[in-house]
């Protein structure tokens, strides 16, 4: 393929993309066209149709788009802040994800767009996978922390946990527009999260071990 006709064609799909984008996240999936997408774009009808034979395939390619996005900021972003389960640690670790939420909103927002009008068709199987992939990661994690939870407690399934509240209080907070739905500011809500997940169950790990030594005799 000529390198020129090739630039063209790449140049289109990304257009058809972000009209795509911006449509289906204001008007939703069934709300939008096909027309209003191709016109947004800037190119005909039949030239849409020579990327994409559907409409729902147009989703589809948004999905894995952004998916891609994202998995490379938890590489990059997230996942290098899962240090330990000390206070500050996890602070950090919800300040980035407060930053990665407010900063990708158009990403929720196609997903609870799935949730709604596909019944979670398209994004289960990456969720599935990021959940599992954050419990491997989070047992190595806690494996070598200087902190552990107490005997009893599932590090890896606990770690995921503290993980995903930060999301979910952060996309209430920037998806929905909920602002201050804990009644103080983000800073104080993420350090009463942090208190609640931590204070008084977050033990040394030398102790977590003996105690559960302990236990077993």
């Amino acid at each position: 393929m000529p390198r020129l006709l090739h630039s063209t064609m790449e140049k289109n799909r990304i257009q058809i993309q972000r009209a795509a984008l911006q449509l289906i996240t204001r008007k939703g999936f069934h709300g939008t066209t096909v027309r209003e997408i191709a016109k947004k774009a800037g190119v005909s009808m039949g030239n849409l149709y020579t990327y994409y034979d559907t409409k729902e395939a147009i989703f589809i390619s948004l999905v894995e788009q952004l998916g891609r996005k994202m998995e490379n900021i938890r590489q990059k972003e997230l996942m290098p802040l899962m240090e330990s389960l000390d206070p500050d640690s996890l602070r950090r670790l919800a300040r980035a994800i407060g930053r990665v939420v407010s900063e990708n909103l158009d990403y929720w927002r196609l997903m609870y767009i799935d949730v709604v009008e596909f019944r979670h068709k398209h994004f289960i199987h990456s969720f599935r996978e990021i959940a599992g992939g954050l419990r491997t990661y989070a047992g190595a994690v806690i494996h070598s922390s200087k902190v552990a939870f107490p005997e009893g407690v599932n590090p890896s399934l606990a770690y995921t946990a503290i993980y995903l509240q930060f999301f979910t209080y952060f996309l209430a907070e920037e998806l929905f527009g909920a602002k201050r739905h804990l009644g103080v500011s983000s800073e104080e809500a993420v350090d009463q999260l942090v208190l609640l997940y931590t204070g008084g169950r977050v033990v040394p790990a030398k102790q977590a071990r003996s105690s559960g030594r302990g236990r077993r005799k």
